[in-house]
């Protein structure tokens, strides 16, 4: 039906923002213009307008009465409360899923792991960071609770955020071969 094609619609141009925001194509404090956007991707301002509200919702876009709404820009303080909440989520998370896994989800983080390992080695850093995205909402998947993915999914969208604002001096895929190990063991 028509309403399934406008939502479809809809849900591909909000990947795509919110695709161009976390891989920093679209930078902090940039203007997102409504009439811009429809043009650019071929449809009324009503699903944009509704696209803009759900992205200020996760705190990527903030909205600005009169002016507009305009790519977030978290400050240290914001970043320092995101880090601080995936410690809590993701530390009970792990806790929970040492307690369920099954050795085929351990193969799967194994192998999300050594993608990652690969597209940092070969200075793919959007790639890299793509996967890393996926390894932590894999995890969250694997512990069967949706709140767990829901409040994570957006927490890991800040934090890329928050990576191209402040830099970040990591490389993490140690840390998660690490963690794969201890999930494995169910330590």
């Amino acid at each position: 039906g028509g309403l399934n094609l406008s939502k479809r619609k809809e849900l591909e141009i909000y990947r795509d923002i919110k695709l161009a925001i976390t891989q920093h194509k679209l930078l902090p404090n940039m203007q997102l213009v409504e009439d811009a956007l429809a043009e650019a991707f071929g449809v009324s301002r009503t699903p944009i307008r509704n696209v803009l509200r759900r992205l200020a919702m996760e705190k990527l876009v903030t909205v600005i009465p009169y002016r507009g709404a305009f790519v977030s820009c978290p400050s240290v303080e914001e970043a320092r409360a995101v880090f601080e909440m995936r410690r809590v989520i993701e530390s009970s998370m792990i806790r929970k899923l040492c307690g369920i896994v099954v050795p085929e989800q351990v193969a799967q983080l194994k192998a999300l792991v050594k993608e990652e390992l690969y597209a940092s080695h070969s200075g793919d850093v959007v790639g890299a960071l793509d996967v890393t995205v996926d390894f932590h909402l894999k995890l969250a998947e694997m512990a069967d609770n949706a709140y767990y993915y829901h409040f994570l999914e957006e927490l890991i969208s800040l934090t890329a955020v928050i990576i191209a604002l402040y830099g970040t001096n990591q490389s993490f895929c140690h840390d998660h071969e690490d963690l794969v190990g201890a999930i494995g063991r169910r330590d």
